[in-house]
C-alpha cells in the first residue's frame, strides 16, 4: 500500500524521477542530495526528508544508487493499474505528455482528448480525439478518472460539471476559472496566466547572488 505523502513530497518525488531517469544508465549510476536539489533550485534538506519518507537512505560516500531511487519512486507515488487521462481543449500537449509515459511505461496513460469542432474519434499520432460534445459518454465508456482541462473560461464550469457527472475523480485545472465540484474530486489549478506574468516580471531582472 502506498503511504500517505504531503502533496508537496509527491509533487518532488515526480520531478526528482524525470531528472534521474536521464542518469541511470550512466556506469557510476549515483547522485548526492545536494546535487538533485541544485537542480531542482530546492534545499538539499527538503531531498532528504523527502526521500526518507518513502524509506530510502543514501550512503555517505557514494549518496544514493539511482535505480534503486527510481524504484522506490515508483512504489511510492505509482497505482498498481493504469490510471486513463483525458485532455479537453489541449491535444497538442496531451500527445506530448503521452510521449513521455510511452517511454518511460509509467501507470498513466493519454486515453482521448477533446476538442470542439472535431470529428469523432479522429487518430492524432495514434491517441484518439473526439468532438467535446462527446465527452460524458466517451469518458464514462473507458472509465477515464483523470481530465486535463483547457478551455475557454465561459465554457469551464459547463465543461467541469459534465466532467464530474461523467465519474472523474481528479482534474488538472488550467483554466482561469477556480472550478466549483464535490469535495471528493481532486483539483490541482495551474494559472498559466499568473506564470506568464511571473516570468515578463524577473526575466529582465539582474539574476539573484
Amino acid at each position: 500500500m502506498r503511504a500517505n505523502l504531503p502533496e508537496n513530497t509527491v509533487e518532488r518525488l515526480s520531478q526528482y524521477r524525470r531528472i534521474l531517469l536521464n542518469y541511470q544508465f550512466l556506469e557510476h549510476a549515483f547522485i548526492f542530495s545536494h546535487n538533485l536539489a541544485r537542480i531542482l533550485k530546492t534545499n538539499p534538506a527538503n531531498v532528504r526528508r523527502d526521500l526518507m519518507l518513502i524509506g530510502v537512505a543514501g550512503d555517505v560516500h557514494k549518496g544514493y544508487d539511482i535505480n534503486e531511487l527510481l524504484a522506490s519512486i515508483s512504489t511510492a507515488i505509482d497505482k498498481e493499474e493504469q490510471e486513463k487521462i483525458a485532455f479537453v481543449g489541449i491535444g497538442d500537449m496531451g500527445r506530448a505528455v503521452a510521449e513521455y509515459f510511452n517511454q518511460y511505461n509509467t501507470k498513466l496513460v493519454i486515453a482521448a482528448t477533446f476538442r470542439f469542432g472535431k470529428p469523432s474519434n479522429q487518430l492524432i499520432e495514434g491517441i484518439p480525439c473526439y468532438n467535446i460534445a462527446e465527452m460524458q459518454q466517451v469518458i464514462s465508456s473507458l472509465g477515464i478518472k483523470i481530465c486535463v482541462v483547457a478551455v475557454p473560461r465561459e465554457f469551464a464550469r459547463e465543461i467541469s460539471s459534465i466532467i464530474v457527472n461523467s465519474g472523474v475523480r481528479g482534474i488538472l485545472n488550467f483554466s482561469s476559472v477556480p472550478l466549483q465540484v464535490p469535495k471528493h474530486i481532486y483539483v490541482e489549478d495551474y494559472d498559466i496566466i499568473t506564470k506568464l506574468e511571473k516570468i515578463a516580471y524577473f526575466m529582465d531582472l539582474p539574476p539573484a547572488p
